[in-house]
């Protein structure tokens, strides 16, 4: 949903963070923001965190703004 979507992601040593941003320009503004942050669990596999706030996160809640946390396991990375 939306016009625009910007993703930035770093790795820091054994961390890694990323952030994504949509926006649709209009009024309202039906845009959203996820943020995921990745640590060492043990040697292949990280813990995940990520935080989304907005529209479009699935397309059963494309209409309806969502705050959410969720955490997890992760066997690959971004980066």
């Amino acid at each position: 949903m939306g016009h625009g979507e910007v993703r930035a992601a770093y790795a820091g040593g054994k961390h890694t963070l990323s952030i994504m941003l949509r926006n649709n320009f209009r009024n309202p503004s039906y845009g959203a923001l996820e943020i995921n942050w990745s640590f060492p669990m043990s040697r292949r596999a990280k813990w995940f965190v990520q935080y989304f706030n907005g529209y479009g996160e699935s397309l059963i809640d494309y209409n309806a703004r969502v705050n959410r946390v969720g955490i997890g396991i992760a066997f690959t990375d971004w980066l």
